[in-house]
């Protein structure tokens, strides 16, 4: 299994707003705007955008000079926190099964198995928790 597309243009979306916003270039910025310079699909950014909103990442305002901007700082903007917003909280990992053999060794093997997976994604999200959008913004 792997994490979508989205999480990743996401990233990128919020980096370009921040971008635009750093230069003062606009207050809001619009869809249309961001769908054409990081072509990127309408639906698929509406998608984005309304993912980011419910997380409170994103605010928007409708009109002639509406669009979006940021609900919070590039400081409280963690990696972890674009991930759980586009992705929800669901396992890197699907371990649930069952198991027909009964004997232990299946079954000891199996939890082990889960735990290891289990703790590579914990590694992986706190890794992306340490990580800000303005960390990344500053890097480049």
């Amino acid at each position: 299994m792997a994490y979508s597309l989205s999480y990743s243009k996401a990233i990128l979306v919020l980096a370009f707003i921040s971008d635009k916003i750093r230069r003062e270039e606009t207050e809001y910025i619009s869809a249309k705007v961001i769908s054409d310079l990081l072509n990127i699909p309408k639906p698929t950014l509406s998608l984005i955008f309304n993912n980011l909103g419910r997380a409170g990442i994103l605010e928007s305002k409708e009109g002639i000079n509406g669009g979006v901007k940021f609900a919070k700082s590039e400081d409280k903007i963690s990696l972890l926190d674009i991930l759980m917003a586009i992705e929800s909280p669901k396992p890197l990992f699907q371990t649930s099964f069952e198991m027909k053999a009964q004997a232990k060794r299946p079954a000891s093997l199996k939890k082990q198995v889960v735990q290891i997976l289990n703790n590579a994604e914990q590694t992986m999200k706190n890794e992306l928790q340490k990580t800000t959008l303005k960390d990344i913004l500053n890097a480049s």
